[in-house]
């Protein structure tokens, strides 16, 4: 009998802590795919970032960024776009659906005089791009900023001679940005390949 309450006894200890293990796998498990998905996406965009940026200007101050298009084969698309997984999730797409994807990151900075009617307390400016108005009656701050970018994504060819261009190096895209206080900061194109 001492046997069978010996049994009785580890197989009490022995349930609580297999349970125990198998909960503490399965989050361990969980928590281990959802890192490996978090460096793959950082691993994919920092991939994109250390693509160079040319920048230019055409009309003596507008700003023209140049930039190579990422060209990836239908089945690494998914890879390639895990950064916006969650986006395309909520526009209730799928990745296959997908012809080509743009992210482009801008970023605008001035310095500005602002107009200040003394009869009340507030300041303003306006122009073309940005309206500001600073309202110290209510403490609020009002802002509208104004942009438009303009991208066009053209096809390098990979011979020439004389007048004559075929063949196909790769894709390159060009990002006009009309406002003279804005910069584009980060931008990446993905295409997948035919």
């Amino acid at each position: 009998m001492k046997l069978e309450d010996l049994k009785n006894g580890l197989l009490i200890i022995f349930v609580p802590v297999a349970v125990l293990a198998c909960v503490f796998n399965r989050n361990h498990l969980a928590r281990i795919n959802e890192l490996n998905s978090q460096l793959q996406r950082i691993s994919v965009e920092l991939a994109h970032a250390q693509i160079p940026m040319l920048r230019d200007t055409i009309r003596d101050s507008i700003e023209v960024a140049s930039q190579v298009v990422v060209e990836v084969v239908p089945k690494k698309m998914k890879e390639a776009l895990a950064a916006d997984e969650q986006l395309i999730k909520d526009l209730r797409l799928k990745v296959k659906q997908l012809e080509a994807m743009q992210t482009t990151v801008i970023e605008t900075a001035d310095s500005v005089p602002a107009h200040h009617k003394p009869s009340d307390s507030l300041f303003f400016y306006s122009d073309q791009w940005a309206d500001l108005t600073l309202d110290l009656k209510d403490s609020t701050f009002y802002y509208n900023i104004r942009d438009s970018l303009s991208t066009v994504v053209y096809r390098e060819y990979r011979y020439h001679f004389l007048w004559w261009k075929w063949g196909t190096k790769g894709y390159r895209l060009k990002i006009v940005n009309f406002n003279p206080n804005a910069r584009v900061k980060y931008n990446r194109y993905v295409k997948p390949e035919k």
